[in-house]
């Protein structure tokens, strides 16, 4: 039988590695976004800063184990979706990247994707290695904070989009026979974010809108593409990602994200979410979209427990409508 504790250190590895780059902040400290990706529309860099201060990257020239068409639901862009494999003498890199770009301006693109660094490991990988890294990654040009967007400062909008990542369940006694079992899946779904520019706020939920599915998007290279026979346990449930504040530079963050479910009882769930707002404008002059991460673990009261950790991309509903974005023109001008 699988350790919940080890998984759920797993997801906290996940999470405390949040990119665009970045560390997430289980007490409250800041998510740290800087770029992880160069892009020219056919070739990719990927890199990430390792824990020892040393950077490491892969490319679409020399590390590509597979590529696949990639699902976007940026209008007007196109997606790939790369998966990379590097051996060396200190050990193995995985990195999965879906890229969505306009192919007449592959400077305007977001990359969404996930690294595994396995320090002395190779060729079989284990998750169990404590020197194991863990990365989740957004990032683009319009998420660079090098370049502020200009925040509306009155109003409000609303932002929807795919939202995703692994979910994982060591089963308690109201399972029956498959009490003591443990799953780990891929899940999808729908993110749903209210902003209110006037207070500086945004809050929203996972799992409201739709029901969160089991498919294979990202992390087949380690869980296959068969699903498990209880893909079915992540259906119902609900993670409400509590108000946030929003900061000058358009990034945020907040510790607590409350789990719900109809039907199972959850009896204790800590959490945390964060993410940026885009620099680039929709023409109503609001963020294009918010990027960001969510987390939650929980137990229920049958001594079932769990955790779900992904990310998610939120488009406005103008920019859902009619596809049209830009920069901000210099000085508000």
């Amino acid at each position: 039988m699988k350790s919940i504790s080890m998984l759920l250190v797993m997801m906290l590895a996940l999470t405390a590695c949040y990119g665009g780059g970045g560390s997430g902040p289980p007490d409250g400290v800041p998510i740290n976004l800087y770029r992880n990706t160069e892009f020219d529309g056919e070739n990719l860099r990927l890199f990430v800063n390792l824990e020892d201060g040393t950077e490491t990257s892969v490319n679409t020239t020399d590390h590509v184990y597979d590529v696949q068409p990639g699902l976007t639901p940026v209008p007007g862009h196109q997606a790939r979706a790369w998966t990379f494999l590097k051996i060396t003498d200190d050990g193995t890199s995985v990195a999965h990247a879906l890229v969505s770009w306009d192919p007449d301006d592959p400077a305007d693109y977001l990359m969404a994707g996930w690294w595994a660094e396995f320090p002395g490991q190779k060729p079989l990988l284990s998750f169990e290695d404590p020197e194991l890294e863990l990365f989740a990654i957004i990032d683009g040009p319009a998420l660079d904070h090098g370049v502020v967007p200009q925040l509306p400062v009155d109003g409000t909008a609303s932002y929807a989009g795919p939202a995703g990542g692994l979910y994982a369940y060591e089963f308690g006694s109201g399972w029956g026979e498959n009490e003591g079992g443990f799953v780990i899946e891929e899940y999808q779904g729908t993110v749903t974010l209210a902003v209110d520019f006037t207070d500086g706020t945004l809050k929203g939920c996972i799992g409201c809108v739709g029901d969160l599915v089991t498919q294979r998007g990202h992390f087949g290279a380690f869980l296959g593409q068969e699903v498990s026979d209880l893909q079915g346990i992540a259906k119902d449930y609900e993670l409400h990602l509590a108000t946030a504040i929003m900061r000058e530079d358009g990034r945020f963050d907040r510790d607590r994200v409350t789990l719900k479910h109809p039907e199972r009882n959850i009896t204790l769930w800590e959490g945390y979410w964060g993410g940026s707002l885009s620099s680039r404008q929709d023409t109503d002059g609001n963020p294009r979209l918010v990027a960001g991460f969510s987390n939650v673990s929980f137990e229920e009261s049958d001594g079932s427990a769990g955790a779900l950790w992904g990310s998610f991309v939120a488009l406005s509903e103008r920019f859902k409508e009619n596809g049209v974005s830009r920069f901000p023109p210099e000085n508000g001008n």
